[in-house]
């Protein structure tokens, strides 16, 4: 299935592509979520017309992801979780419970754009990427402490 994507979706495209999808991706996700619409003969002629609204879109985004990446980057995040004695904690950390820490110092976050391939689950301290928009990232220090 061909898709015209309408958001950065990590590890598929950028907003403004047309890819190709897996039908149950495209149908059950992407779709629904309001980050891609099908790439139909129509929808791509008209599609074509509306690259230079595009191209502003992401420009806009990318002035103002800069723009966070200068009040989030090298932002210390502190959680206290309870510990077993070899220094796993009971629970996890999660990219939304990063988010809400990030919101809660005033800068707004979609938890989706937190680059956190496993839960933290380990006393330490961690750098997690958040990727902002294409090309534009910003790194937060995590420090896990036990209770």
């Amino acid at each position: 299935m061909k898709v015209i994507l309408l958001e950065d979706v990590a590890h598929v495209g950028n907003i403004g592509e047309i890819v190709k999808v897996s039908d149950g991706y495209g149908r059950n996700y992407l779709i629904p979520q309001g980050l891609a619409v099908l790439a139909t003969e129509q929808r791509t002629k008209a599609f074509a017309h509306q690259q230079t609204m595009i191209e502003h879109k992401k420009a806009k985004l990318r002035k103002e992801a800069e723009e966070l990446v200068s009040k989030i980057n090298g932002m210390a995040l502190k959680f206290v979780r309870e510990s077993a004695d070899e220094g796993r904690i009971h629970g996890s950390v999660t990219n939304r419970d990063i988010a809400e820490a990030i919101a809660a110092n005033g800068v707004t976050v979609d938890a989706r754009k937190i680059d956190l391939a496993q839960p933290i689950r380990e006393l330490g301290d961690v750098d997690v990427v958040v990727r902002l928009a294409a090309e534009v990232s910003a790194t937060v220090k995590v420090s896990v402490v036990a209770e």
